[in-house]
């Protein structure tokens, strides 16, 4: 979970650059898939299963969780042969067996994240803020290999994962250092190495494993006092990786391998708010982001058998309630349609939701579930949000009598969707709008007057949308969370 700086999202909220009106209908013939990061820890509470059986539920296709090296592996192996035995003693899997067991049985495809280094296998110096330095890559390479092995579908009955996630959040001091060396950002180089080294080891086991790169938090990360950075912001990180200058030309001879880039584009307001900093993104920074990455592949900068993805693997807002600083419910309902609108705009094609549940309030810092928490899983109540990212629905103005349209079935079925305008007290068809194979359709339909719109397929309706947009106003995106 990305932890900044809170000066920095306070000044990045102050000057909002031109809010972007929705584009020209973009070509609907890529796919658009959703996920959730439950952020379960180690919890071996039998109403986790519950947990994922919502998440499927909630139409996502994928789960993503960690494997926190440190807890899998808490001293280091006596011989490298027993570091790449997924079956070693000293390894401890159980936390992470559960959990790939519990999402295979509800139908999500795995992504499992790699993170957190173990003091015996990277240094951790006094003068670092926070976080590894020097890790260990061959040490690496061996628990990667293991992990591989263990969930390569061959192994005790252990379910097959596919999608492996290289580190988490590696533009922060917290997770990865070096970031600076004399004032010069390095981490995206240090990033690098880490990468290959990740891609070697999973693609050594299955060939057709997904390496998913970048994981990057949005904003560069200062100290307290904004006097000194802790982490690079993503774009001058990414481009660093991917050997690209600031006008995304080739600046070396390295290559990155990986299948897919990720982002996690949190964002101190609306659904197109910018990131005061050039070197930042939000939401709506994320065709930048996609710009880099387009030039990479250019280039031929990037290791690959595929053409590499574009994912979000982390996003959310807290809601009030239940934090008295969050995005209220009505608001965080909509946001969250749009949201997933933009990130489809913008190119991404796996959108990662991060929570299912809220955490405990105010023990826990983050309250951006899709359900709010009750006393037990069996008691949690959905949010509007819920259905926002079940069945997601957005309808804008186009002249006096057009709207154009854009959603995703719940199911991702293809078919007619059924879209009504409410008009007076009734609902009335304003069109019928024809899916792609992947459940996304958009389309314009005709309006009469300002009445609220939705959706409706498969006798589900969504959320109604007002053509009424709510101003782009500051909500730190993590409430009263201030680290």
């Amino acid at each position: 979970m990305v932890v900044v700086a809170v000066a920095a999202l306070l000044v990045g909220t102050l000057t909002l650059r031109a809010d972007a009106r929705p584009g020209a209908l973009p070509t609907p013939a890529r796919p658009f898939a959703t996920a959730v990061f439950p952020d379960l820890g180690n919890d071996a509470s039998s109403e986790s299963a519950l947990v994922f059986r919502r998440i499927r539920a909630a139409g996502a296709s994928f789960a993503r969780f960690s494997a926190h090296w440190s807890d899998v592996a808490p001293k280091k192996p006596p011989t490298r042969a027993d570091a790449r035995d997924p079956g070693w003693s000293g390894y401890r899997w159980e936390s992470v067996d559960r959990q790939v067991r519990w999402a295979t049985q509800s139908r999500l495809k795995v992504m499992l994240t790699i993170v957190e280094t173990p003091t015996w296998a990277a240094d951790y110096p006094p003068k670092v803020p926070i976080g590894p330095a020097n890790i260990d890559l061959d040490a690496l390479a061996d628990f990667v290999h293991a992990a591989a092995v263990r969930y390569g579908g061959n192994y005790r009955g252990l379910p097959r994962v596919r999608y492996w996630v290289a580190w988490n959040e590696p533009n922060l001091g917290r997770y990865l250092n070096p970031q600076f060396v004399d004032d010069n950002g390095v981490g995206g180089e240090v990033y690098r190495a880490l990468v290959n080294t990740f891609a070697d080891a999973v693609h050594a086991v299955h060939g057709d494993n997904m390496l998913i790169a970048g994981v990057t938090a949005p904003f560069t990360a200062w100290t307290k006092n904004s006097k000194a950075r802790w982490g690079l912001g993503p774009l001058p990180f990414m481009r660093g990786m991917l050997c690209l200058s600031r006008a995304l030309k080739p600046t070396c001879s390295q290559r990155a391998k990986f299948d897919i880039w990720s982002h996690h584009p949190y964002t101190s307001g609306g659904p197109t708010h910018h990131a005061y900093s050039a070197d930042d993104v939000s939401l709506g920074d994320l065709p930048e982001m996609r710009a880099v990455l387009n030039a990479a592949i250019r280039y031929k900068k990037i290791v690959s058998r595929h053409r590499p993805e574009f994912w979000v693997t982390e996003f959310s807002w807290d809601t009030n309630p239940p934090d008295r600083e969050g995005i209220p419910r009505q608001l965080h309902g909509r946001w969250a349609a749009e949201a997933l609108y933009r990130m489809w705009q913008s190119g991404v094609t796996v959108a990662t939701w991060y929570g299912m549940r809220d955490g405990p309030y105010p023990a826990a810092p983050f309250q951006g579930g899709l359900y709010f928490r009750g006393s037990t899983v069996g008691r949690d109540r959905a949010k509007p949000a819920y259905r926002a990212f079940r069945f997601p629905f957005v309808a804008y103005t186009r002249g006096a009598t057009q709207v154009f349209v854009w959603g995703r079935t719940p199911t991702s079925r293809a078919g007619g969707v059924r879209v009504e305008q409410l008009v007076g007290d009734s609902w009335r068809r304003a069109g019928i709008v024809r899916t792609n194979r992947y459940g996304v359709f958009s389309g314009m339909v005709r309006r009469a007057g300002g009445g609220v719109f939705r959706a409706r397929f498969g006798g589900e309706t969504t959320n109604s949308f007002s053509l009424v947009r709510p101003r782009d106003r500051f909500y730190y995106p993590f409430g009263d969370f201030h680290p």
